[in-house]
């Protein structure tokens, strides 16, 4: 059966050395270049029906069992860092936000989205989503790992509406009494909300793993919407995006086995046993 290893970008790795053993397989694996960025890494193994990509959605049913029909996006809590004209998404995931912190916000931005008529919840993962009415039509907003690093004026959609609302969610977070208490014990400040992972909840997800190890919110809330395409059981999904030691990914490869390793960064190795019997050698793959 194959295993899928699924990987950060290549550079997560730079200055790190591939085994002798693993080097001798390296050189026989063949490469390719795909499609960059998490999104499309997941979207090579998960298809939802109908197509589109609405993780929010399928998030929200996972913790609360109560996505159908509506649309949801993901109100996930960032840190921005002032420019001279601009502001740039600086963290996002890593800013251990406490349940206390959720239930702050919550209280303090409900009315902010009510009278935009959306509804802010906080769900029973601590995580705060937007509900939007089935035809709301809404903006195609940037993942928010791809939006780490970038400029607000690049991101934001041009809907004026949406632009106030981020706006007023920093006004009121620039000042709030968690942040006070985060600056107090070290930590980051929450200074806005990101919005994305829009849409309604698919009918059914497609993968082809009898296997999935993932301890990832995006991956889980994949797996348990998910059906095996035509019951199809053909391969084992290890979630390593985490991971920056190639000892332990190297843990992780069977020659045995065929192996698939797709990277974030869009490059892919593959591996089939019988290429142990080939004669020829390419050059060897890297983090190039």
């Amino acid at each position: 059966m194959e295993a899928v290893l699924l990987l950060p970008e290549r550079r997560r790795f730079a200055g790190q050395d591939f085994s002798p053993s693993f080097r001798v397989n390296a050189r026989r694996f063949k490469a390719a270049a795909l499609d960059a960025g998490e999104t499309a890494q997941l979207q090579r193994h998960f298809q939802c029906v109908p197509a589109s990509w609405p993780l929010a959605a399928l998030s929200r049913q996972a913790s609360a069992g109560d996505a159908e029909g509506d649309q949801w996006l993901f109100a996930d809590p960032i840190h921005l860092q002032m420019e001279m004209r601009d502001a740039r998404v600086m963290a996002w995931d890593n800013l251990a936000v406490s349940s206390d912190e959720c239930k702050a916000m919550h209280s303090s931005l409900t009315a902010v989205f009510c009278d935009a008529g959306l509804e802010l919840s906080l769900a029973p993962d601590n995580r705060l989503y937007l509900c939007a009415a089935s035809g709301d039509i809404l903006p195609d907003f940037m993942p928010a790992h791809d939006v780490l690093g970038r400029t607000l004026s690049e991101n934001l959609p041009g809907d004026r509406k949406w632009t106030v609302l981020f706006n007023e969610c920093q006004v009121i977070l620039y000042n709030h009494p968690l942040n006070v208490e985060r600056q107090r014990h070290g930590l980051v400040t929450v200074n806005g909300l990101w919005f994305w992972g829009q849409g309604k909840l698919p009918a059914v997800v497609y993968h082809r793993f009898s296997r999935i190890a993932s301890a990832g919110s995006d991956i889980t809330a994949l797996a348990r919407h998910g059906l095996q395409h035509n019951g199809v059981k053909s391969a084992e999904l290890f979630d390593l995006r985490h991971e920056r030691d190639w000892e332990q990914v190297e843990a992780n490869f069977n020659p045995a086995r065929q192996t698939v390793f797709d990277f974030a960064d869009g490059g892919q190795w593959l591996w089939q046993p019988d290429y142990s019997w080939h004669f020829w050698r390419r050059a060897s793959v890297g983090f190039d």
